[in-house]
């Protein structure tokens, strides 16, 4: 049997509906976790110019709207990861990679 005839098959929108949220609640809940422990762990003024862009392989890449807030997230980084590891063991961050967000033209 070919491993791609399950995309040949009709099947019910509900069914195909179902097993895409199943596969996706773990990722859920680890990135959503990590994203409310970034907002606890985060200084407040911080908030609103930095933010979680992707989470990939244990990189969580941070968006910063500002250099002066990239400055501060680079200094405190290692404990920024330190306090996510420690809150959210499950979402395994091994790293950060603090980046400038793109500017819409």
């Amino acid at each position: 049997m070919n491993p791609n005839s399950r995309a040949l098959e009709p099947c019910r929108l509900g069914d195909a509906v179902g097993d895409f949220v199943e596969r996706l609640a773990p990722l859920h809940a680890r990135c959503g976790s990590l994203i409310e422990a970034w907002q606890t762990v985060l200084p407040a003024p911080m908030r609103q110019h930095c933010r979680i862009e992707s989470v990939v392989g244990g990189s969580v890449r941070i968006v910063v709207d500002a250099a002066s807030y990239m400055y501060e997230l680079q200094l405190c980084k290692a404990e920024l990861q330190t306090e996510l590891q420690r809150l959210c063991p499950g979402a395994a961050v091994r790293r950060i990679v603090v980046a400038m967000a793109q500017r819409h033209r």
